[in-house]
């Protein structure tokens, strides 16, 4: 496989293709023959492990091998990189357990993809010495769109804030003889959520007129997106939205929505940023 366009840093600690068919010769007589042959075509890389070429109950069953965990997070992997290997603009590649794609247009830098396949463990729970996670792990997808009605709904509703913001006094009782408390802490807060908004503000109303790297970040991340759609056999409607912890007091964000697919052990993500 060619990767002239594909600059890239590999420190990836998946199983090599020699090692998963010596796997599989192991799991003759434990495994069906056509399962066997299912594993082996993602070995090969002749379709996508995400593709729905087995059943959800077959799935669920190999998810809980690590012969499957491996094949599957190899296939992911170099199926990836298969796909933009054929690419004629040069992108880059940055992998230590995470294996991120972007590119350089002018003056940003545009995430196109991302599969995270790093095994994290809480260190604070009592794991077993012998376990064995079976995440295979989370792939991202990415894409910009333009959105007017969005934007300017978004415009109203940060300068409404901003408004209530302005006018808001300080509950706690000011002690100029007492160094921090929560006055002190309430003003520090209510001072970086203003600056906050207002930097939103500005960035949301200069994009009423989308400049050209505006509009290129559009064309190549929704060419991206949909070549995984393709290769992965879903559709936008695949996704459903996800919805924001109800415990956060982080500030809403319209202009960016998170939608996932789920399979068992293993989440497809779909990332969207309207402009």
């Amino acid at each position: 496989m060619k990767r002239n366009n594909i600059i890239t840093n590999q420190e990836n600690k998946l199983a090599t293709k020699e090692e998963l068919i010596n796997l599989l010769k192991k799991h003759r007589g434990i495994l069906t023959n056509p399962i066997l042959d299912y594993l082996n075509s993602l070995v090969e890389l002749e379709f996508s492990v995400i593709r729905n070429y087995i059943s959800i109950e077959e799935r669920e069953v190999l998810s809980e091998l690590e012969l499957y965990k491996k094949i599957a997070t190899y296939n992911i992997y170099y199926r990836a990189l298969q796909l933009l290997d054929h690419e004629k603009n040069p992108i880059e590649i940055d992998n230590n357990e995470r294996l991120i794609v972007s590119k350089q247009l002018e003056n940003r830098r545009v995430k196109l993809f991302c599969f995270d396949y790093k095994d994290r463990i809480s260190l604070s729970k009592n794991i077993p010495d012998d376990y064995k996670s079976m995440k295979i792990g989370t792939v991202t997808l990415y894409r910009t769109l333009e959105n007017k009605d969005l934007r300017e709904k978004e415009l109203n509703r940060i300068l409404e804030r901003l408004e209530s913001l302005y006018v808001a006094n300080n509950p706690y009782l000011v002690r100029h003889d007492v160094i921090g408390g929560p006055d002190v802490y309430w003003e520090r807060q209510h001072k970086e959520k203003i600056e906050e908004l207002e930097k939103k503000f500005t960035e949301l109303d200069n994009k009423k007129e989308l400049t050209e790297v505006d509009k290129q970040e559009i064309q190549l991340t929704n060419y991206i997106h949909q070549l995984f759609l393709t290769d992965y056999g879903l559709t936008n409607e695949d996704f459903e939205e996800s919805k924001m912890s109800k415990f956060t007091t982080a500030e809403i964000d319209k202009m960016n929505k998170t939608q996932v697919k789920k399979l068992p052990n293993l989440t497809i993500s779909d990332q969207i940023h309207y402009l």
